[in-house]
């Protein structure tokens, strides 16, 4: 897809917002003339093509992103598989909602036609059905990872890294767009926290949260919703290094406890993204029976460790308040069996803690110090990103926050 239609297609979505030109410009990162010429551009679009052959009509409501298509056969069309193929519908861009066969005629010379109503796949769902096409044949070498290191005599705890708002990709204003280095240092300062942790506990079991915007953009650019976000490097290239920085954080992790447990929680400017990285370390790591995916797309997740029950969420939708009264809802079945209670997220940059009841909420800082022109333009540049790792103890709950400034 070219930039032009890019933009032709997050203008035609944010319009049914009804704001100003102004409005729409700074959304899109452009000039209000450059919004003039994509309106008249939308109103100059033909709204429906028509491509037709002997046996087909294929009409295509551009704008609208539907279709119909009218088959007239000489016998009847008995599936759905027949319908597909006789009419050459392309599914990788198109999805059949719905259609009916009339016949009309005799014995003699029969008549059929078959209509059916077309919706244009979106570019995210095409993009995951050829992700997880992908991953059925891949087959990756496998890494070699470390033996955990065993002290005696010290209590056994869980380490948590939530590693929440990277933003690897994001283009910072100042000039710091160095993506290996951004990789390097938050590598250095979760290893300091492991060491840490290491000294005073025996750590079984790590718990690694992903995703959460860690790539700043979905694969055309923009956050989930659509709004434009200025990177570094393109989609692909991104996609490749990020994976690799995750290939080796995750035998970094792997190699200091018994049992790792990477999760992934949707973040709102990468939420597909964010998904297809997960779903890739998962096969890359399908032969290792001490590390664990969760890859579901639900946006809060549960863990259990000894007497404590763990929330994680990234922030953007729901309020602390909202989260903790669903808490004990949603994890009911095992609620009672559980003493201390503790909610993780992210999103807003900055440090936040509550006590709803009990129920221990944190928001923690940002993993990255990159600074967007909307983060410059809307003062949103004191907060100073922080790595940031929380020790759960099996029976008494967190005993240890670990710092470590970007």
């Amino acid at each position: 897809m070219s930039e032009n239609q890019s933009l032709l297609i997050q203008l035609q979505n944010l319009l049914t917002w009804k704001k100003s030109k102004k409005f729409y410009a700074d959304k899109l990162g452009v000039t209000e003339e450059c919004v003039d010429d994509l309106l008249k551009e939308l109103r100059d679009v033909k709204p429906v093509q028509v491509f037709e052959n002997n046996t087909a009509i294929f009409k295509e409501d551009i704008v609208n992103g539907t279709g119909e298509i009218v088959l007239n056969v000489k016998e009847e069309i008995k599936s759905l598989e027949e319908l597909i193929e006789k009419s050459k519908i392309d599914v990788s861009v198109w999805e059949i909602t719905k259609y009916v066969q009339n016949y009309w005629g005799n014995t003699t010379t029969p008549n059929w036609q078959v209509k059916a109503w077309l919706s244009k796949k979106s570019e995210a769902t095409v993009f995951q059905n050829e992700f997880i096409s992908f991953l059925k044949e891949y087959k990756p070498t496998l890494p070699s990872i470390g033996s955990p290191k065993v002290i005696k005599d010290v209590p056994e705890a869980s380490l948590i890294i939530n590693k929440q708002d990277s933003h690897f990709n994001k283009l910072d204003v100042d000039g710091s767009n160095n993506i290996n280095d951004r990789f390097a240092k938050i590598r250095e300062k979760v290893e300091v926290i492991v060491n840490q942790a290491l000294v005073s506990n025996l750590v079984d079991t790590i718990y690694y949260v992903i995703g959460s915007d860690e790539f700043n953009s979905e694969f055309n650019g923009t956050t989930t919703k659509g709004t434009p976000q200025q990177n570094i490097l393109s989609y692909h290239k991104s996609f490749e290094k990020i994976c690799n920085h995750e290939v080796d954080m995750i035998n970094f992790l792997a190699s200091n406890c018994f049992f790792l447990n990477v999760i992934y929680v949707p973040g709102n400017h990468d939420e597909y993204v964010g998904w297809h990285l997960v779903k890739w370390l998962e096969t890359y790591y399908k032969s290792e029976e001490h590390i664990s995916f969760e890859t579901s797309p639900k946006y809060r997740k549960y863990v259990s460790y000894g007497k404590t029950a763990i929330m994680f969420n990234h922030g953007d939708a729901m309020k602390p308040a909202k989260l903790a009264g669903i808490f004990p809802i949603e994890y009911k079945d095992k609620w009672s069996s559980h003493e201390n209670f503790y909610i993780f997220t992210g999103d807003k940059h900055h440090e936040v803690s509550h006590d709803f009841g009990g129920i221990k909420f944190y928001q923690i800082p940002a993993f990255s110090n990159a600074k967007s022109s909307w983060d410059d333009k809307n003062g949103y540049t004191g907060s100073r990103g922080e790595v940031t790792g929380f020790l759960i103890d099996h029976l008494y709950g967190m005993t240890n926050i670990y710092k470590q400034y970007l």
